[in-house]
């Protein structure tokens, strides 16, 4: 039911298929990038070492003796772990990381100190570990955007905005408004006019209803916050700054314009400083139960009340940090962890399932599909389910969702159900403790960076388009022949930029 998506996706990334040289992609200095003021160095401020100290004999105390000399020397070691290198000596390799820079000289009288242990035989500094780029302070994200869709380019003639001129000059005023946007910068409010206001009404009107039957506890208990205090009403579309203000003081989340659907790298990685990209353009009035793109409807009513529960806010900050600096498979395994909680997760409340993700409680469609005993052969026709009469309901095991394929052009055909949101995040958290990162991450709220454990060095950052272009099209090539159907679609949401 989504083949209208489908199709967009890939002019998408035909139009992005054109060489790099011939697109503006062209990475400018930070400097240049950010609103105001220079961008502070973390290694600075806050600088890592890495030394090799290796033993001859494998004995009991050794790395006591170690330790002991970076308590007298005040040294705070951030990360140790134990190698066995070779046959030449049976001592085994210490990897130590620790706060300071080799050129201190409290540092340099450490090495020494411990070069004169009995039993070692050597210490020596080493290079940082070269890893992906990504975000260390929120500053950063402001690097953040080049999107999949091009912005305004995703209104092609499948749109149905597309022969609306009015539509899509009004799309490209939103959108740049999105593009010009730096940290630090008020939010954007946008007066929506008369025609977008009923277009929201006639979505909230129709969802609401809905909630109250199939969506969760916490869903349901947080709306009418959003209400009392964001504006949430039927005849208000409810604006980015007053929401960013209410999630702040509740969990810390802020909201962040953005012009289109990001890569899967870049979007978690803002996870990790508990931001959320939202759009800020409406569906086109013509079909407001129906969208082939991220919308206002689908952020604020799917995503944006959760991120108000402290569980919910938690374990989607933990995906984001998994996400910092790690490889393309890991990143897409936590791409599916995502989509099958945050975008299209359920929970078990007694004996019923009812919904928690916003790609299920922004559509009536999937959420009639995901909770419902028994869907309608209607409903079934719309998400091109003729065959199938339930979505198969797995408990949640992130283990497996990582692995598990699916489809953006139909329903879900598997779904996940975690017994509560803090039954999720604790599952989640031990899920991305499983992956092999270059380090572990800590978020420091005060200054808004991200503290590492290890001596590292950023790699040249490079827009992450391009490679997730060519992996979706490789899905797309694989899954185009089985997606032919022409159902009539009256309810379709996509997830942020989270195409496997």
């Amino acid at each position: 039911h989504r083949n209208i998506f489908f199709a967009m996706w890939k002019r998408c990334f035909s139009r992005l298929s054109r060489p790099l040289s011939s697109r503006s992609t062209t990475w400018v200095p930070a400097a240049r990038r950010f609103s105001s003021g220079k961008l502070v160095d973390m290694h600075d401020l806050d600088p890592r070492s890495f030394l090799i100290v290796e033993v001859k004999r494998d004995r009991p105390g050794v790395l006591g003796e170690i330790l002991e000399l970076f308590t007298r020397s005040a040294i705070n070691m951030t990360h140790i772990e134990s190698r066995f290198k070779s046959f030449a000596r049976d001592g085994p390799s210490f990897h130590i990381d620790f706060q300071g820079s080799l050129k201190d000289m409290d540092v340099l009288d450490l090495m020494k100190a411990i070069k004169s242990l009995p039993g070692v035989y050597d210490v020596s500094a080493q290079e940082p570990r070269e890893v992906p780029w990504f975000p260390m302070n929120i500053r950063e994200l402001d690097l953040t955007t080049d999107t999949l869709d091009g912005g305004t380019e995703l209104i092609n003639e499948d749109h149905p905005g597309f022969h609306d001129p009015v539509y899509r000059d009004r799309r490209t005023e939103i959108v740049s408004m999105a593009k010009s946007y730096r940290h630090g910068d008020k939010l954007p409010r946008v007066r929506y006019t008369e025609q977008e206001t009923k277009t929201w009404q006639a979505v909230y009107e129709r969802l609401k209803a809905l909630h109250d039957q199939w969506a969760c506890r916490e869903y349901r208990e947080m709306l009418p916050q959003m209400e009392k205090y964001c504006g949430y009403a039927v005849n208000n579309i409810p604006q980015l700054p007053d929401i960013s203000d209410f999630l702040q003081q509740r969990t810390g989340f802020t909201l962040r314009p953005i012009s289109g659907l990001l890569s899967a790298r870049d979007f978690l990685n803002a996870l990790a400083f508990r931001v959320f990209y939202s759009t800020q353009y409406i569906r086109h009035h013509g079909n407001p139960f129906y969208t082939p793109e991220p919308d206002i409807c689908h952020e604020l009513l799917g995503h944006v009340p959760l991120f108000a529960n402290s569980a919910f806010a938690d374990f989607s900050q933990e995906i984001g940090l998994a996400s910092l600096a790690a490889t393309d498979e890991d990143v897409a395994k936590l791409a599916a962890v995502y989509w099958f909680t945050v975008e299209f997760g359920l929970l078990r409340e007694g004996e019923d399932v009812k919904a928690f993700g916003a790609g299920v409680l922004s559509s009536f469609g999937e959420m009639e599909w995901a909770c419902s005993p028994s869907p309608s052969q209607e409903c079934r026709d719309m998400g091109s389910m003729k065959d199938q009469l339930n979505p198969v309901l797995r408990p949640l095991d992130p283990w497996e969702a990582a692995k598990q394929d699916y489809p953006i052009t139909t329903y879900q055909p598997v779904m996940f159900v975690a017994n509560s949101l803090e039954d999720a995040e604790s599952r989640i958290a031990q899920f991305c403790d499983s992956l092999t990162r270059p380090f572990f991450p800590q978020y420091d709220p005060l200054t808004q960076t991200i503290r590492v454990t290890k001596a590292i060095q950023r790699a040249e950052r490079h827009s992450t388009v391009e490679l997730q272009r060519q992996k979706q099209m490789q899905f797309f090539e694989k899954t185009a022949p089985v997606n032919n159907n022409t159902s009539t679609v009256e309810s379709c949401t996509v997830a942020d930029g989270l195409v496997q």
